[in-house]
């Protein structure tokens, strides 16, 4: 894969735990610097999918509870919403 050199400025203290923590695991501070940015984006992808699906399941059931059971329903209640928003503007 390219690399691409990049150049961020950070506090000394931090620096100084960073090279600790990967000298105790055997990697360069670019390595180290590389898979903690790999591993928080990993953590965003998994947070926004666990949101989505929550979402979707809260959506689901209130659907549900207002006897929104089949796709048309679905179809009925988003063109009912989409008449309505547009009457407001």
């Amino acid at each position: 894969m390219p690399t691409q050199i990049v150049n961020i400025s950070l506090p000394n203290e931090l620096v100084k735990k960073i090279d600790d923590a990967a000298k105790s695991r055997y990697a360069s501070r670019s390595e180290y610097i590389r898979q903690a940015v790999v591993s928080r984006l990993r953590a965003q992808d998994i947070d926004a999918w666990s949101s989505l699906a929550a979402g979707a399941d809260e959506l689901r059931d209130k659907a549900g509870r207002a006897g929104y059971t089949t796709d048309k329903d679905f179809a009925r209640a988003v063109k009912e919403v989409r008449q309505s928003t547009s009457k407001k503007r």
